[in-house]
């Protein structure tokens, strides 16, 4: 496999580097026509308008500049009616200002006008006004780079000049009076007055009445101010100088209602995502990505070479994506080449990581050993002596543990000795944790991008190579992945432009792996990791504890999992201009191929419990070999026109439809076989074990589907947008296979009303924006409507061979089809005083109908279990809000920038159907909001024996016949029935239970803050939840310690005055209750501390500084001095602070993944044992060529 993949890659390389030599010679130099000459499409039909309303229509057609005295502005033209297609600048200014009396003149493509004046007015000059004097400046961007073309004209005559390169200028002024304007097309026209000054520098901000942000939508773009649908979208600044390789990441509070779940901080994993809240209890709630139109994992993505990543949130922005996009869609675009000269772009970057939270345990190997002996007597109190070793590892007595006490106070003794039975005794104080995980561990990682063309051609190639080690201090952990992306675009007619877009992305992650029912190693650590063990003994050989926590495995580096993944994807594309800018035809084929192969080792490891005694781990299991494969193939295609037609100024209307076809093959295959004889050469021919039988998997489905979307706008005031999509899928049976999914919006733009003419000056838009639509979700197992029965083999010989047999199949639906996903979305979009402040809002009801879930129960007499069906529903309340306010002030003489932007936003779900008629509070009901924590009421601790018997008895809660005593948790009686129960746990009975809390995060917020002077950038993002409850999984030992298992880990928590205790009698200040073990051992509801209440509940809602950016970008002159285009160099952290309410009680856990757990190992979750989160640190730097 590794062979081929690598005969693969060269093939590719070679490609890619013809391709990156031949490109260019497509992309030859367009040497740019003469601005007169330049061709522009013009219609105006104006009636005694003055000229600046002719000269502001003009430009917004054409984006031509001009220049004119402020009086000739007013002056009326009587009659301006032209209609011009591909026409020259000097055909269209001779049309519009012909018989006017006005002339023009071309100069440094600004149109400047004249005319004789109206009256004979004397133009008299002071002797001020003659005096010559000569200013030179620089005219940058918001972000610090120099504008080159920026006409500067001297304000009431044809004087003027345009900045070089560097964006620098100089011109002569007669007297102080004068006044510069600055104009360049997409920028807002300055006027600075120049005074005394000899030097003058401006800042133009971008022009969002000419340029208006471009926003990416389902097959096409929009203008902002056209948007009428709920899409928020960032640009390729939110990952530029990021220290987090992964995309997802870098998004998470980035976009309102983007919703973005970490499990772990392991870079290969990938979140999970949803857009608005949960979709769905039934199938694939989740949100769809696309990538360049084409489905794929975030993850994959070179984040560098992302140009924006928008976020379909309603119908009807996402109801052209059909039954995939059910619940939303993000869609992806990489950067494409301009035209222009050949740019070359590299960034590098190397990062220091750490854990973002360390556990907080006792390692002394006494304090360690009192906790688990107060434990034990805790629960037992006296009624069991304590066992001969400490969960059958470390050897205990009473002898032992005095002299265990002699020893901890001198640490000169050794921490090993050899008892009469010629047992090792250990005296330890190990921090396994320490000894596992490194303390930092280090990443780098290098783009290169190479893009240029021209009006024929163009191209953008670009490489990355990231490289992480791992955090552990023994085993080998490392990831790397490489990326490389190419696309282009020939036109090979005027009218016929071809496109191709091809990427590929390898990943090699190689982990350590422990040998037992693959664990991780937290808790291998909590059950084999006391801290009065060694890791190795006097001779060198490893102690029991080492091999039964995974050390010597890791050590040995013979237990292992390698995983390889390789993803290739190429989408070739066409368009058609039938009719230039009225009729375009598009299509395109994506085909993408991805294997993923895991192979995974086990070995047996030795351990001596004494110099002559050895005992082998893993001996009943044996070593082990298992190989993994999952392949995928992925075809899809489109074909759609767009038809605009001419309609005149008030009326602009959009036709898209077209046919897209979708097909998955998805395979599996697994083998594995035991007895390695060459620990070190894992291999199926070096093996004399069983093998068991290969298993295989895997599924197919297809779907095909035809759009359609139509946009209709009345002045740009009006607005209107109706969408349908009619989609059929594999996964249905053939009476529901096609469904018919309708979406429509309005929008109002207010701001352009005449009534709101008493706005002018301060509001820039005011835009409403109504909006409804169903879409059907087919994102369900395929095959569920199939009827078919399972051949296993028998345990019987027939004859010589084990016989076959079947079993009864499995009922099947009556009938099976669509989730139906139906959207209702109120927005409102606000900006004011020339844009500096922006607001939008969005509220939204999503009812989710038909949801594929279970169905109703069958008699046991049936034989076999009921079938699912379209049998629930889900009601989601939400909504969002963001305010940004950007501006600029001198500072010491520099421009001063900043921007500070907030989002808020909240969703709450309810299940509205449901077939659970006995109401069991295990499972969904009606009413019942997603999330729910059905728990206990606590009162306190108890405080004496009186307390305990005033109360109502909580013996349902003490197994094993153990007896409440003071210092335990004292419930609250709700139903006053005198005991504490939890009924028959269904809605008409539940005793004591009642809803304490809810799981789903609550009001996500995002933060952004940006700040630039002079060069120096300073950006921070804050991030988190304002709301989300917790309650620990009985064996999660980061919480409970030995609270769960004596032998566990000891909390540092767990110490001191915060617990109760006799001596204290603190049962009113106590957090903890009375020391004792096995409160939280088993999942079964009559332990006290198993079962969910409202003290133990944690608050893990948390505010984080997830990114703080330190930048300097160079000046352009000391750029070219080192023969370069640009250069910024950046500081970067990640991660770095983190406040949780959780943390006064338990500083163990990081509260973005607290439910963790690593379905690479260990699929159980809720225990919090995963990859740690990593805090991040990253100098690196950004230049181009």
């Amino acid at each position: 496999m590794k062979k081929s993949i690598t005969s693969l890659l060269k093939g590719w390389c070679a490609a890619l580097l013809c391709a990156g030599l031949t490109l260019p010679s497509f992309a030859a130099a367009d040497a740019d026509a003469a601005f007169a000459a330049q061709r522009h499409d013009l219609k105006l039909s104006l009636r005694n308008a003055p000229l600046r309303e002719v000269v502001t229509a003009f430009t917004q057609q054409t984006g031509v500049v001009f220049s004119y005295e402020t009086s000739l502005g007013e002056r009326t033209l009587p009659h301006v009616d032209v209609a011009l297609n591909g026409s020259t600048l000097d055909e269209m200014l001779a049309s519009v200002f012909a018989g006017t009396g006005i002339s023009y003149k071309i100069k440094d493509k600004v149109v400047a006008l004249s005319a004789p004046p109206q009256s004979d007015a004397p133009a008299a000059r002071s002797a001020a006004q003659q005096r010559k004097q000569t200013v030179a400046g620089r005219v940058t961007d918001e972000q610090g780079e120099p504008l080159a073309g920026v006409s500067v004209l001297v304000k009431n005559t044809l004087t003027g000049t345009s900045t070089d390169a560097d964006g620098r200028y100089s011109l002569s002024v007669s007297g102080s009076g004068a006044v510069l304007v600055f104009m360049y097309l997409g920028f807002q026209t300055l006027e600075e007055e120049v005074g005394a000054r000899s030097t003058l520098d401006v800042t133009l901000r971008e022009n969002k009445q000419i340029l208006e942000e471009v926003v990416v939508v389902g097959y096409g773009s929009v203008k902002r101010r056209d948007l009428i649908g709920a899409v928020d979208q960032v640009d390729s600044r939110q990952f530029a100088e990021r220290s987090n390789p992964s995309v997802s990441r870098s998004l998470q509070g980035a976009i309102p209602n983007l919703n973005i779940s970490m499990r772990d901080g392991k870079p290969s994993r990938a979140a999970t995502i949803d857009i608005r809240g949960a979709g769905s209890i039934g199938s694939g709630g989740g949100a769809l990505v696309l990538i360049d139109g084409v489905e794929g994992d975030l993850e994959t993505v070179n984040p560098q070479d992302i140009a924006s990543v928008s976020v379909l949130k309603d119908a009807s922005s996402a109801a052209i994506y059909g039954a995939r996009g059910a619940f939303g869609v993000i869609l992806v675009t990489t950067k494409s080449a301009s035209e222009g000269e050949v740019n070359v772009t590299y960034s590098g970057s190397f990062s220091i990581h750490s854990r973002t939270v360390k556990p907080n345990l006792v390692t002394d190997g006494y304090e360690w050993t009192t906790g688990y002996i107060n434990a034990w007597n805790g629960y037992y109190n006296g009624s069991k002596e304590l066992n001969s070793t400490i969960n059958n590892i470390v050897p205990y007595s009473d002898s032992w543990y005095r002299e265990l006490a002699r020893r901890s106070t001198d640490p000169s003794l050794e921490r090993v000795r050899i008892n009469d039975n010629g047992k090792y005794e250990y005296f330890g104080n190990t921090d396994w944790t320490k000894a596992f995980y490194k303390d930092v561990n280090y990443s780098h990682e290098h783009n290169l991008s190479i893009s240029g063309g021209g009006k024929n051609a163009d191209y953008y190639v670009s490489g990355r190579f990231y490289d992480q080690d791992g955090i552990y201090r023994v085993g080998d952990e490392r990831y790397k992945q490489y990326n490389v992306r190419a696309k282009g675009s020939v036109r090979i007619r005027p009218w016929l432009r071809l496109n191709n877009n091809m990427d590929f992305t390898v990943v090699d992650y190689h982990q350590p792996m422990l040998y037992y029912s693959n664990q991780l190693v937290p808790r291998m650590v909590e059950h084999s990791g006391q801290p009065v063990s060694l890791i190795t003994n006097p001779d060198g050989t490893w102690t029991y504890a080492a091999v039964l926590n995974g050390y010597a495995g890791f050590a040995e580096g013979t237990s292992y999992q390698q995983e390889d993944k390789f993803t290739l994807k190429d989408k070739l594309g066409v368009e058609i201009d039938l009719v230039k800018d009225v009729l375009k035809v598009s299509g395109d084929l994506s085909y993408l191929f991805s294997r993923n192969t895991r192979e995974r080792v086990t070995n047996m490891y030795t351990g001596y419990t004494g110099p002559e005694s050895t005992i082998t781990v893993n001996e009943s299991q044996g070593s082990t070999l298992q190989n993994v494969r999952y392949d995928m193939n992925y075809v899809s295609s489109n074909i759609y026109a767009e038809y605009t037609p001419k309609l005149g100024d008030d009326h602009s209307l959009k036709l898209l439809g077209g046919w897209n076809l979708e097909k998955k093959k998805y395979r599996t295959l697994t083998v594995k076989r035991e007895g390695l004889t060459v620990p070190s050469k894992p291999s199926f021919g070096l093996m004399d074990g069983v093998t068991s039988d290969p298993t295989v998997g895997g599924y197919d489905w297809s779907y095909v589907g035809a759009f359609f979307r139509a946009n209709y706008g009345y002045k740009g005031r009006y607005l209107a947008e109706f969408s349908c999509r009619y989609d059929g899928s594999s996964k249905f049976p053939q009476n529901s296979k096609w469904g018919f999914f309708p979406s429509a919006s309005v929008g109002w733009r207010l701001s352009e009303e005449k009534f709101m003419g008493w706005s002018e000056g301060w509001l820039d838009n005011f835009k409403i924006r109504l909006s409804a639509g169903s879409m059907g979700n087919g994102n369900i197992d395929p095959y569920k409507y199939i009827d078919y029965m399972t051949l296993k083999s028998s345990t019987v010989v027939i004859g010589n061979a084990l016989g076959t047999y079947t079993v009864a199949p499995g009922a099947i639906p009556l009938s099976l089809t669509w989730e139906t996903s139906t959207t209702y979305d109120v927005g409102a979009d606000l900006d004011l005083f020339k844009n500096r402040l922006t607001m939008g809002f969005d509220w939204y009801r999503r009812y989710t109908t038909d949801m594929y879930t279970v169905g109703v129960s069958l008699p046991a007499v049936y034989g076999t279990a009921a079938p699912k069906g379209n049998n629930a529903s889900l009601k989601t309340n939400g909504w969002e809000l963001s305010v940004g306010w950007r501006d600029s002030f001198r500072l010491a003489g520099k421009e001063f920038r900043y921007g500070v932007k907030a989002m808020v936003w909240d969703s709450r779900t309810w299940v509205t159907k449901y077939i659970n008629p006995t109401g069991n509070l295990d499972d969904y009901y009606e009413g019942m909001e997603l999330g729910e924590i059905w728990g206990y009421r606590v009162e306190g601790l108890f405080r004496d024996q009186d307390d305990i018997d005033s109360h109502a008895t909580q013996s349902f809660l003490q197994s094993s016949d153990k007896v409440t005593r003071p210092g335990q948790v004292k419930f609250a009686d709700l139903n006053e029935d005198g005991k504490i129960d939890q009924g028959a746990k269904t809605l008409s009975d539940h005793g004591d239970l009642t809803v304490i809390g809810n799981t789903s995060a609550r009001y996500h917020y995002g933060i952004n803050v940006n700040l630039n002077w002079n060069g120096i950038g300073i950006s921070t993002f804050w991030q988190g939840v304002a709301k989300k409850n917790w309650y620990p999984r009985y064996d999660s030992g980061y919480f409970w310690g030995q609270y769960n298992r004596p032998f566990g880990y000891m909390l540092k928590a767990h110490t001191g005055s915060n617990v109760y205790s006799e001596e204290l009698d603190n049962w009113d200040t106590a957090y903890w209750p009375r020391y004792s073990a096995y409160q939280t051992n088993e999942s079964s509801v009559n332990r006290v501390l198993t079962t969910p209440n409202d003290r133990y509940m944690q608050d893990v809602s948390y505010i984080r500084l997830k990114n703080l950016t330190v930048d300097y970008t160079f000046p352009a002159h000391i750029c070219r001095k080192m023969r370069i285009k640009g250069l910024k160099v950046y500081v970067s952290g990640e991660n770095l602070w983190t406040s949780s309410p959780m943390f006064k009680y338990c500083d163990n856990y990081d509260p973005e993944v607290i439910n963790a757990g690593d379905s690479d190992f260990r699929t159980t979750e809720g225990d919090g044992y995963s990859y740690p989160m990593l805090r991040t640190v990253t100098l690196g730097l950004n230049l181009t060529f």
